[in-house]
């Protein structure tokens, strides 16, 4: 893979907000000539929620790190090479499913990386030829084994002790050595030297904290899967055979010692502050790897035209997948038929599913929202009643803090015109927390003097501050106060005086920021 600046600057401007967001968030590359002291200010980073997309409908926090710290960390990792290493670091050994980087140098979405398969599917799974050979590579190295021991680390990025980033290339025992003589002063590996710096650096991401990396930043996906990486190698210095992805392992036992097994594992992992989730350790018996594949069943029900009868087969298809227990099967759907649109005689019907699926199904709001504004520019109706089951949609989401839909429903009512300075679900997004929607708003020019005052007096986020102080409405000194900013304001100042800011709307492509 070709490494230059160039591609250092793609990758820091295209994994600094979540994919999960919608594509009007984005950092011109134009804001990383900014870079603040290495001694830059420590603020906190934003944090939203959205879907883990599991049957229990439970959340997870997503952030985004303050732009400063961000900076100080990537211009380090590329002044040091720290980049490439870490990723050659996570090509070194063949185990993981969960690769970071493709071959043009682009950042892996998690949507277009090999993920879980059977009955679960989650939010990762793949919609391309490589499905068929990866469950191949599985059953090939689950060769004669009389079990799968499926493994979890529990709260994985939360647990995370920075501290131990020298053990990824060190290996722990070596890095332990080290950490030990600076402790008495004396003299340290380059090596060594260097990854305490990045340890240093991540943390200031992060309050300072030394548990934990921010789930979000592309970064922190890099170091897990470096950390894994070396994990893996420990794990395969047992002459235990497994794959990975991400933190699920599955483990080929081929005798009746299964708690043996698990025994160093857990062994293993413990040293590196990492424990295994009972709960989701289960076993698998023969046959493994049923092959249910979602993309051959799309691909025999697709035609070129569709009717009424043929649309209807295609969803009860997924939707009795997904009833049957084959969660994200519905997801799966929408994420084909936005790689593959369809050419639909009854375009109502077609909304009415997407609709509905929107009030019913929260792992697949996104794609069903990325659809109708799709749809919407094809001359797609979506009518004041449709509109005003979207906005019903939006206030219950907001009523339940689930973050993330909130923002997607809100770009959804922004791309199809749904939504008027008057409206009244702005003073709602405005007195909620959800700051995202808020910069979306004002950004927009949708936010009254009045709503201004009121964003001015709550307003608490590094971004939203940022995009108020960038309008002048608030002031520098209020600017400085509400953030306790020393170190990062010309950086922030710089910003100001070029136009940059997070979130802008404009033709984009769902497959990058810009």
């Amino acid at each position: 893979m070709p490494f230059n600046r160039e591609s250092y600057k793609q990758i820091a401007t295209q994994g600094f907000f979540s994919e999960y967001l919608p594509p009007c968030f984005f950092l011109d590359k134009k804001g990383l000539n900014y870079v603040p002291p290495e001694n830059c200010d420590i603020i906190q980073p934003y944090c939203f929620t959205m879907s883990k997309y599991d049957q229990a409908d439970s959340r997870r926090n997503i952030y985004i790190p303050e732009l400063g710290s961000y900076l100080v960390l990537h211009e380090y990792m590329w002044n040091n090479n720290l980049l490439k290493e870490l990723i050659d670091f996570t090509k070194s050994e063949d185990y993981s499913f969960s690769p970071v980087i493709n071959q043009q140098g682009q950042i892996y979405r998690f949507e277009q990386s090999y993920g879980q398969t059977e009955e679960v599917l989650e939010e990762s799974f793949e919609i391309c030829s490589d499905y068929i050979e990866n469950i191949s590579k599985k059953i090939i190295k689950a060769t004669g084994a009389k079990l799968i021991l499926k493994l979890d680390i529990s709260n994985f990025y939360g647990a995370i002790y920075t501290h131990l980033i020298p053990a990824i290339i060190m290996g722990y025992e070596l890095a332990d050595s080290e950490y030990h003589q600076s402790q008495k002063g004396e003299n340290l590996s380059p090596t060594y030297e260097k990854y305490s710096k990045l340890d240093k650096l991540v943390r200031r991401m992060n309050s300072n904290q030394t548990n934990g990396l921010l789930a979000g930043p592309f970064v922190s996906r890099l170091i897990s899967e470096a950390l894994l990486t070396r994990i893996d190698k420990e794990i395969k210095s047992e002459n235990i055979r497994f794959v990975r992805y991400v933190d699920d392992y599955e483990i080929f036992v081929f005798d009746d010692n299964t708690e043996t097994t698990k025994s160093k594992i857990d062994l293993i992992l413990r040293k590196y502050n990492l424990t295994i989730n009972n709960e989701k350790t289960r076993e698998e018996k023969f046959p493994y790897y049923i092959n249910k594949n979602l993309n051959k069943l799309f691909t025999d029900l697709h035609i070129d035209e569709f009717d009424n009868e043929h649309l209807m087969d295609m969803f009860n298809s997924f939707f009795t997948l997904e009833n049957k227990g084959t969660k994200g099967a519905i997801r799966f759907l929408l994420k084909s038929l936005e790689k593959n649109p369809i050419d639909i005689s009854d375009s109502e019907l077609y909304k009415a599913y997407l609709l509905t699926i929107l009030q019913n199904n929260k792992r697949s709001l996104i794609k069903a929202c990325q659809i109708l504004i799709e749809k919407k520019s094809e001359n797609f109706c979506i009518n004041d009643k449709d509109i005003t089951l979207i906005k019903k949609i939006l206030l219950r989401s907001l009523q339940q803090i689930n973050d993330l839909e909130v923002i997607w429903l809100l770009y959804l009512l922004i791309e199809i015109e749904g939504i008027e300075r008057d409206d009244d679900i702005i003073i709602r997004i405005c007195s909620s927390k959800n700051e995202l929607a808020q910069v979306m708003l004002l950004r927009k020019g949708f936010i009254s003097q009045d709503l201004k005052q009121t964003m001015k007096s709550s307003s608490t986020s590094w971004i939203l501050n940022y995009e108020l102080f960038s309008e002048n409405i608030i002031t520098e000194d209020e600017f400085k106060e509400k953030l306790t900013i020393h170190q990062n304001l010309n950086m922030y100042n710089k910003l100001k005086q070029n136009g940059i800011h997070f979130c802008e709307f404009y033709q984009t492509n769902w497959n990058g920021r810009r």
